[in-house]
């Protein structure tokens, strides 16, 4: 009888541990059901982005990824880039329908919505040197930029008509935009080669800066005396969009300022509070990062040092994000912190 009843007890102590078991399991699936609810939820920073197809654990159903640079500091490749103090606008892909890659920043472009980006005189530089010179017929080489009381001063080499020696150069003029055309115009009203000034003899005689250097690269070109830059065209890898109303120059650089579309709704992002000083927010669609996907995008790449802004590469990302602090919450919420990056010098 002692054996039946202790038989019978354990018998209900094994019944009640698996109800516990089940309750506990039937717990966890509640939880990672309402966790999934979390990780498939789209939030756009703007409505014209809703998704466009059905959605799905491996598509969103959105083209493009909300993009937010807060006082980041934006490579495209080697030296030629940007500093964002804030830009708001979206990383579309080229292809409806695929995610935005990060190895193949040529298959995206950027959709600019409003905010500042400012080329310091170096990174303008890096522009001429590393992109749009960068060609064996160049007539130009070697550019230095230097920005002082509205004037942008230029000195560097010319190879007149392509033939003969490299003679010195000196240009120094004026900035403005032609905002109807989308060109930023470089007009020097003084130019000196091998250090005589020849812009009022050239006057003189009708002749021009184009008539002596041919200048045909895609996003600038050149115009009588005017250099012109098309910023939709003329940084590699990627095209960018958007419209620049005003654009000046003080000791920073040339500041672009890119304005909403009239009645547009404003962006909002939600970046973390822990998002720091300097930060990329990647909202919303998918994206794929080291051959990653990641659907329903809520990224932060946040800047390691709290004095040093973040600084980014897009031909060189891997390389940024190598040796960064990963951490991934429960809510799917993709954080990074970043180490300073060191730019490649441009090659001498």
């Amino acid at each position: 009888m002692k054996r039946l009843i202790s038989l019978a007890l354990g018998a209900l102590g094994l019944l009640g541990g698996l109800a516990q078991a089940d309750g506990a399991l039937e717990r966890q699936q509640r939880e990672l059901a309402l966790l999934r609810h979390g990780w498939f939820q789209q939030s756009p920073p703007a409505p014209g982005h809703a998704a466009q197809r059905p959605a799905g654990v491996r598509d969103s159903g959105q083209d493009g990824v909300g993009l937010l640079l807060h006082n980041v500091d934006m490579y495209f490749q080697g030296g030629i880039g940007f500093h964002a103090p804030q830009l708001k606008g979206w990383l579309v892909p080229l292809e409806a329908g695929a995610p935005i890659d990060f190895d193949h920043p040529e298959a995206m472009r950027i959709e600019v919505v409003e905010g500042e980006v400012i080329l310091s005189p170096q990174q303008l530089a890096n522009l001429f040197n590393q992109h749009i010179l960068a060609y064996p017929q160049s007539m130009l080489r070697d550019f230095a930029m230097h920005s002082a009381g509205g004037r942008l001063q230029v000195s560097g080499e010319v190879r007149p008509l392509g033939v003969g020696p490299w003679l010195p150069l000196r240009l120094d003029g004026a900035v403005s935009l032609d905002a109807q055309a989308g060109l930023i115009d470089y007009q020097p009203d003084q130019l000196k080669v091998l250090g005589v000034p020849s812009y009022g003899a050239m006057s003189l005689v009708g002749l021009q800066l184009a008539t002596l250097v041919e200048l045909q690269r895609p996003g600038a070109t050149l115009d009588g005396n005017r250099m012109r830059l098309d910023y939709r065209k003329v940084f590699p890898l990627l095209g960018i969009d958007g419209q620049v109303d005003a654009s000046w120059l003080d000791e920073q650089g040339l500041h672009l300022r890119f304005a909403p579309p009239p009645g547009s709704a404003p962006m909002r992002f939600s970046p973390p509070a822990q998002a720091g000083q300097s930060y990329i927010r990647l909202q919303s669609g998918d994206l794929k990062i080291f051959e990653i996907l990641i659907t329903y995008a809520q990224v932060l790449l946040k800047a390691q040092a709290a004095d040093t802004p973040l600084t980014f590469s897009l031909r060189d990302y891997r390389k940024v994000l190598a040796t960064g602090l990963t951490q991934v919450n429960e809510d799917g919420t993709f954080f990074m912190s970043v180490p300073p990056y060191a730019v490649a010098s441009p090659p001498l």
